[in-house]
């Protein structure tokens, strides 16, 4: 019996022992877990912008006769750049005072408003988050002074007519007069300002019809009336009304439905940003950076030539102009020893302006390119030559001749001054073949525009060396210095260092012009698109390449800007969608059609903003 007791006293004392343990572990457990935990983390991060909780006068209110707008947000926000963010519309003379107090943000207006008038604020993306910085994108608040307000919106993108980049920060305004003069003369009824992407949205406008203008406003006051300014302007009347968009929607593996989706029309309007070539010619400098010449630059290119004359002076061959390729400089290359003598120099210049009317007249101006002697004269002593020291005569630098030609690149000599004797029987030139120079025959050309450069023209083989020699006295300038003799070797690049693209372009129209742009989009190749749309471009350097499609209404050649006195749009682009890696000794066929260019995906993928592009 004792037995039995000691045995039940044996097994209540280990069970009580195994509770207790067990207690003392879970204790020790969940003291190490307290332990363990550290400061608080504060839960994710906020990743959300703030929102709008409330606001006085309330959204979209009627009647309001108030100077002061309250806007609560359900975090404390800051604004950045207000002052070129906030758009108004209608535009007021004086921008509002905003200001931030925690979570509010107050609107102080500085003028009375317009009565019977529905009023926007267009923030942009000037508010975000006190913490995190989370951007408020598109916030706008309205209201109107009168009993009702307006609720249609339009929106669409701005982009540049020369490139199709998305135009960042430019105003997109719209007017309720039809009237072209409105764009210069009138503030626009409702305004706002392109993102980013180029991207503009205008709302609360009433269904009516509409003018649409953008433009980069210069004076900030809402007008075309500056010549620098670039504008965009939609052909058709805007009249915007509440719609739906069909889309696609699918409802199991094997089955889709359409569905209509609501939205403010026309949503996806496209303007193209450009400068018109309509800046006033006028003489913007002149200068004399030598006494044998002065420079004379005008504010764009001249349609006709200038005419220059020395005050006082009939005589013939005083000087000789040198026009720039694009006609908007002019060099004065005196040849008269007096006048290089002279400190002063009276020029009367005569060129073409255009009147109020647009119409050309003649204006004069009178000028002193005054030279001034930075240089002194040579003094004693030190620096001095010495009487038994030869002095070397000047001679006349020819440039031009490098190592390498390309297969297209012409062999042109320029010359610093302007020449008075050119020798082409004093230039010979050999190819080199199994080590013996063997003569090739030439042409000494003047160039048409360049009056100091001369190509030497010869049929030229790829991958051959040459020698070109040049007597001494072979050109002389206009004052008399001549050149040295110069040899100099150099060679033609191989055929096999080049690529060519074959393009065939589908259904081609009889305007329309192709370029090659290289990966900076300079110009290296133009030709116009023939009837049957194949066309071959050899010898194009390795690398990549765009191609393009200018449609050239006035069949100049080239791409050109619009004219909105006469109603004329910049004329259109259609790009390949990619760039063409060409490379060396490889034809590359390309087959290009027009029709199917997505101007959307074209941007998305290969353009960025013009602000982005200026970081």
């Amino acid at each position: 019996m004792k037995l039995k007791q000691w045995f039940r006293h044996m097994l209540l004392f280990r069970y009580r022992g195994l509770v207790q343990l067990g207690l003392f572990l879970t204790l020790i457990i969940g003291f190490w877990g307290c332990a363990s935990t550290g400061m608080p983390t504060g839960g994710p991060k906020d990743e959300e912008p703030p929102y709008m909780v409330k606001s006085i006068p309330a959204a979209n209110s009627l009647s309001f006769l108030g100077d002061e707008i309250r806007i609560e947000f359900n975090e404390i926000i800051q604004v950045s750049d207000i002052f070129q963010k906030l758009m108004v519309s209608p535009p007021v003379n004086k921008q509002p005072a905003v200001t931030t107090r925690g979570k509010t943000m107050i609107v102080k207006f500085q003028e009375d408003l317009q009565p019977n008038a529905t009023y926007t604020l267009d923030f942009a993306d000037a508010i975000k988050d006190n913490n995190e910085g989370n951007v408020l994108e598109n916030f706008a608040f309205s209201f109107s002074t009168g009993d009702y307000i307006d609720s249609m919106a339009i929106s669409g993108h701005l982009l540049d007519a020369s490139d199709l980049s998305p135009v960042a920060n430019a105003l997109v305004m719209v007017y309720s007069n039809h009237a072209d003069s409105a764009f210069r003369t009138l503030v626009p009824l409702r305004v706002t300002r392109t993102n980013a992407e180029g991207y503009f949205s205008i709302k609360n406008l009433a269904p009516i019809g509409y003018k649409l203008y953008a433009l980069e406003d210069a004076n900030r006051n809402y007008k075309y009336d500056q010549p620098g300014e670039r504008i965009a302007w939609y052909d058709e009347i805007i009249t915007p009304y509440y719609g739906f968009h069909e889309r696609i929607d699918s409802v199991g593996s094997d089955s889709a439905v359409v569905v209509q989706v609501p939205a403010f029309l026309p949503d996806s309007l496209r303007l193209f940003m450009f400068q018109e070539d309509n800046v006033a010619p006028y003489l913007t400098d002149y200068k004399r950076p030598a006494r044998n010449k002065a420079d004379l630059y005008f504010s764009r290119p001249m349609d006709v030539k200038a005419e220059v004359k020395v005050v006082g002076r009939e005589d013939a061959d005083l000087f000789i102009l040198e026009n720039s390729p694009r006609n908007d400089s002019i060099t004065v290359w005196l040849r008269d020893s007096v006048l290089i003598n002279s400190d002063s120099l009276l020029l009367h210049l005569r060129y073409q302006v255009l009147d109020s009317l647009k119409q050309p007249e003649w204006k004069n101006d009178t000028i002193n390119a005054f030279f001034i002697d930075y240089g002194g004269s040579q003094r004693e002593g030190r620096g001095r030559k010495k009487d038994d020291e030869q002095v070397e005569l000047p001679s006349l630098r020819v440039d031009g001749i490098k190592p390498t030609f390309g297969i297209l690149d012409r062999l042109t000599l320029t010359f610093p001054t302007p020449l008075d004797k050119a020798d082409g029987n004093a230039i010979r030139l050999s190819q080199e073949l199994d080590s013996t120079l063997v003569p090739v025959d030439i042409r000494l050309v003047k160039d048409s525009i360049y009056i100091r450069q001369y190509a030497v023209d010869f049929k030229r083989e790829a991958g051959s060396a040459y020698v070109v020699e040049i007597d001494s006295a072979a050109f002389t300038d206009i004052y008399g210095v001549s050149n040295k003799p110069v040899r100099q070797r150099f060679t033609v690049s191989a055929a096999d260092t080049y690529a060519t693209l074959y393009i065939e372009v589908a259904q081609p129209d009889k305007s329309w012009v192709l370029e090659v742009l290289d990966r900076q989009e300079n110009i290296v190749r133009t030709s116009k698109v023939p009837t049957n749309g194949k066309m071959g471009f050899r010898y194009l350097r390795p690398g990549d390449y765009l191609i393009r499609i200018v449609e050239d209404v006035n069949g100049n050649g080239k791409w050109d800007v619009g004219d909105f006195e006469k109603g004329i749009q910049p004329e259109k682009l259609y790009y390949y969608p990619e760039y063409i890696n060409a490379r060396a000794n490889w034809d590359h066929f390309i087959n290009f059609d027009p029709s199917t260019f997505d101007i959307y995906d074209f941007v998305a993928r290969m353009r960025k903003s013009q602000s982005s592009r200026k970081k």
